[in-house]
């Protein structure tokens, strides 16, 4: 909040001084104080409107467009010459407001991304037990991985047998077994074993970099959607002008070149013409949207977010720990004939109980649910990278891999499981479904979400079978982080409409930033996708997906609705002022009456 402050000084003293000297302009009003009033109201504007105005002139004059800032310009001074000081300074007051709320998460972005340097450790262990700075060590090298620690470069094993954890990169939800010549990449988590790395690739050429530049690049390749306001002040402000301009100019041709009450007729016109319902219902019916989806679980940075939002037609879903839970859970058992499911894993969890690896805690667990009761083993002993054996009543059990067990060819599981050297079975894992992933899936289609897409870095046999079980409209499975990038650039070149992004990961850190509206799970989600995403789900309900593209939906109509109602008014309060059928204090009456009208509409936004 500190840094925010000091951030964000300068625009915030601006706010506060303006807001201050408007309260007391209001205060001195009231007391019948018109001169210092009128001083205090003509400094509050000039405080905080000539960054404002300087922004307007530079985009007008240097990159030859109107955007906001000019519309804002425009409002204000109509407002001010009309004497509506009040709304003329609140605009800007709002807008201002707004501004540092986009940069500060526009920051966030950016330093959540370079935060990613924490899946890359900066130092490393030499075989000879030196720690240096990572970025020396050379191809051809070899360092030295301890049990809980990352690795720091790409590599080859080339002594040790053990489980290493490569969920932060990968998404592959269970711990790959890694031995003497298997590739390792860096970022990754060692589990249980020394493990000695033959370095492949160097600091700045391994995979955990390759993620934070992806990063990087997609954040600074996104184009940001325009903000409504923005597309709307390029057309409302130059015509506003224009038709001030034609008014002045053209009817004094034939009115014996009288200019002076045709100017001030143009002048009128002008101020009348100043959005202030408009201006200011726009940005509360978004903040209104915004807060109603925060209600909900649901973070959304900025109104332009919610624009996007709108647009969604595609979304691509990451698989663990987005639409499966992220912990694994016991998918099929599968015990030879003779033997039941409840005495399988009773005997594979008598082996399992003591050992601290995923897949063991995810067997006790099991037995745990349906009420298994069994005894402790025995003469336990694990070992690393293939198994846990153990002495029981029933004989010796072993339960692991394929060579610790030796299983018959035909099967095929995660755990195979034998007493006194006889199989009697195989336990299989994997990461189960969401209950709310399925309902999400149909609501999205009912709401004309066209294609539904699951990109992931598991193993095909799972992601096909998620797939299947979602009808989702395609799946990607094995994907690096770098090919979900390139998935995700194939689906915005060939968009029609927005593209969004669901997942959890550092992993899909890249897609997150790059997508039209990334979109994190917030609970289980890491620092760096939630910074770098658009939409933060608070808690792990898949189904609030939906939500937010509801709610999106619903705070547009809300300000499309604004609009229109204020600019059908405002016209005809325009042409009645300028044909001289209604004073100028009758329009400005009923400005102030869309002002309320659109103020009240926006204060039900996004329900």
């Amino acid at each position: 909040m500190k840094s925010i402050i000091k951030e964000h000084r300068v625009g915030l003293a601006r706010i506060l001084i303006s807001a201050l000297l408007l309260i007391e302009a209001l205060v001195l009003s009231r007391f019948e104080q018109a001169l210092m009033a009128l001083v205090c109201n003509i400094v509050a504007y000039i405080i905080i409107a000539y960054e404002i105005i300087i922004d307007a002139l530079r985009e007008l004059f240097k990159e030859r467009r109107i955007d906001e800032t000019m519309l804002m310009c425009v409002a204000s001074l109509g407002a001010m010459i009309i004497g509506e000081f009040f709304e003329g300074i609140l605009v800007l007051i709002l807008y201002t407001i707004g501004e540092i709320f986009e940069d500060i998460a526009s920051d966030s972005s950016k330093r959540s991304i370079e935060s990613l340097a924490q899946i890359r450790p900066d130092k490393a262990r030499l075989q000879s037990g030196d720690i240096v700075n990572a970025s020396i060590v050379q191809v051809g090298e070899l360092i030295e991985v301890l049990p809980g620690e990352r690795i720091p470069l790409d590599g080859e094993i080339v002594s040790g047998i053990g489980m290493i954890d490569t969920s932060v990169m990968t998404g592959e939800s269970l711990p790959v077994e890694v031995r003497e010549g298997s590739e390792v990449l860096s970022g990754c988590l060692n589990c249980d074993a020394v493990l000695i790395i033959k370095v492949k690739r160097t600091l700045e050429r391994s995979a955990a970099q390759r993620i934070i530049d992806l990063s990087q690049n997609a954040l600074e390749r996104k184009t940001k959607s325009e903000k409504f306001i923005t597309a709307f002040a390029r057309i409302y402000t130059p015509v506003v002008i224009i038709l001030a301009l034609l008014l002045a100019l053209v009817p004094p041709l034939f009115d014996n070149y009288q200019f002076s009450p045709w100017a001030y007729k143009a002048l009128s016109m002008l101020a009348v013409s100043c959005p202030c319902a408009i201006v200011i219902s726009v940005p509360l019916a978004y903040f209104c949207g915004i807060a109603y989806a925060s209600k909900k679980g649901i973070l959304i940075k900025g109104s332009s977010v919610i624009d996007m939002l709108c647009k969604v037609k595609t979304i691509a879903f990451d698989k663990t720990g987005t639409l499966t839970k992220s912990q694994l859970h016991v998918t099929k058992i599968e015990p030879v004939s003779g033997i039941g499911k409840t005495e399988l894993l009773k005997y594979a969890c008598m082996a399992e109980q003591k050992s601290t690896h995923p897949i063991a805690l995810a067997i006790v667990t099991e037995a745990q649910k349906v009420n298994i009761d069994f005894a402790s083993g025995e003469n336990y002993h694990e070992e690393v990278g293939f198994g846990v054996e153990c002495d029981s009543s029933y004989g010796h059990i072993k339960a692991g891999n394929r060579e610790f067990v030796n299983p018959p060819s035909e099967a095929h599981a995660n755990i195979y499981v034998s007493i006194d050297g006889k199989y009697i079975g195989s336990i299989s894992m994997g990461d189960e479904l969401k209950a709310n992933s399925k309902i999400t899936f149909e609501k999205l289609t009912e709401m004309g979400i066209k294609d539904k897409i699951i990109l992931s870095g598991d193993k095909k046999s799972k992601v096909k079978s998620i797939a299947r079980s979602l009808h989702a409209d395609d799946a990607f499975a094995e994907l690096s982080p770098a090919e979900k990038l390139e998935m995700l650039e194939k689906m915005l070149a060939e968009k029609k409409g927005a593209v969004a992004y669901c997942g959890d990961g550092i992993n899909d850190t890249p897609c997150l930033a790059r997508a039209d509206v990334g979109i994190a799970m917030g609970a289980i989600g890491s620092d760096s996708a939630v910074e770098s995403s658009d939409v933060v789900i608070m808690d792990d309900d898949i189904e609030r997906v939906a939500r937010a593209i509801k709610i999106a939906r619903s705070t547009k109509r809300t300000v499309v609705a604004n609009i229109i109602l204020s600019l059908v008014i405002k016209g005809a309060m325009l042409i009645l002022t300028a044909l001289g059928i209604v004073p100028m204090l009758g329009a400005v009456l009923a400005d102030v009456g869309i002002l309320i009208l659109a103020i009240a509409l926006a204060l039900f936004a996004g329900k």
